[in-house]
């Protein structure tokens, strides 16, 4: 579900709930959630298949694995910011809470609000991507950065 934000409530500053439906044509984004679209055009060394960019590493990221295939919600509410997405909260007994559950409460991998979603799956660098993978149901790898991480 796409809204305006409730926090800013400035126009083109939108927030979107990532285990709701979003129409990603209202985003500015394709009509498809491809990961092709992702790709940066460059080429590889014979000139036929495209290369995809890699994301230079950001300190403290880690990976949550969260596997949605049962359809399952996230359970985070996000801001889209830049080119990554912002969390605001974290919906109790949803995955990411089951993922905040299995670890030791003083882990530096317990995802909280004012984290960011930097990559999932491979996509990165597009809000829009990043959402379109987020509701993918399969085994979802989702690249973390805490919060002042540099970004």
């Amino acid at each position: 579900r796409l809204e305006q934000c409730g926090p800013c409530g400035a126009a083109g500053c939108l927030w979107v709930r990532l285990d709701a439906c979003t129409d990603l044509t209202a985003m500015g984004g394709a009509s498809s959630c491809c990961s092709c679209e992702d790709d940066n055009g460059t080429s590889s060394p014979g000139g036929t298949q495209p290369r995809r960019q890699r994301r230079r590493r950001q300190p403290g990221e880690f990976t949550v694995v969260v596997d949605r295939r049962s359809g399952e919600g996230l359970g985070i509410d996000a801001l889209q910011d830049g080119d990554s997405l912002l969390i605001r909260s974290v919906a109790a007994g949803r995955l990411v809470d089951k993922w905040n559950s299995s670890l030791a409460d003083n882990s530096l991998e317990i995802v909280r609000p004012g984290m960011r979603v930097v990559e999932v799956n491979g996509r990165f660098n597009n809000t829009v991507q990043l959402i379109a993978a987020c509701r993918e149901q399969e085994v979802l790898h989702i690249t973390v950065v805490p919060q002042g991480a540099g970004i």
